[in-house]
């Protein structure tokens, strides 16, 4: 957890949802009105979740297994790929895998 999420995890949910909204509507304003109901969690105060991500110990060597097809299976997320914890993680490992599928159908 980073120093910046501190504060925003010691108030209440309810009040992290509002200000998710109240951030959200910066960008988009119809968020208030389109808004209905949320949920907050803080992941630290969960007993079974050691974290929001995982970190690597030797990415370089240990990526290609990761993302390799393993029979029928592929597995794609940020946690598959060099950009862990950030949607464009997850976009790219998604890409990647649909990329790499495509070249196994085609091939086969």
């Amino acid at each position: 957890m980073g120093r910046n999420g501190i504060p925003v995890q010691r108030i209440a949910p309810e009040e992290r949802v509002a200000k998710a909204v109240e951030y959200g509507a910066q960008i988009h304003p119809q968020y208030t009105q389109e808004f209905s109901s949320g949920v907050a969690v803080t992941r630290h105060r969960v007993p079974w979740v050691l974290g929001c991500y995982g970190i690597w110990a030797d990415k370089e060597a240990q990526y290609a297994t990761a993302a390799a097809m393993d029979g029928r299976t592929l597995m794609a997320g940020e946690h598959i790929s060099y950009l862990p914890a950030r949607q464009e993680g997850a976009i790219l490992s998604a890409l990647d895998a649909v990329t790499r599928l495509h070249q196994h159908v085609v091939s086969a």
